[in-house]
């Protein structure tokens, strides 16, 4: 499966305003890609690309719900 790391670049207060957070994907130590969350939507933009893949929460939550794994969480 390799190994990831996870990577918050910037942290804004704990509610999320007009600031994004940015997590670093990194496999096996090589930059897979970083994924950004705002209020209305989430973009992943996979390394050495210009064009992220953007979807807002509903879209999100559907695209998850169809072709995600489903595992119970404790959160």
């Amino acid at each position: 499966m390799g190994n990831y790391n996870v990577q918050i670049q910037q942290v804004p207060s704990l509610q999320l305003g007009k600031s994004d957070i940015v997590f670093e994907v990194k496999l096996e130590g090589d930059m897979l890609g970083s994924l950004r969350v705002s209020k209305g939507h989430i973009v992943w933009r996979p390394a050495n690309c210009t064009y992220g893949h953007w979807l807002n929460w509903s879209d999100f939550d559907k695209v998850l719900r169809e072709k995600g794994r489903r595992r119970k969480v404790n959160f």
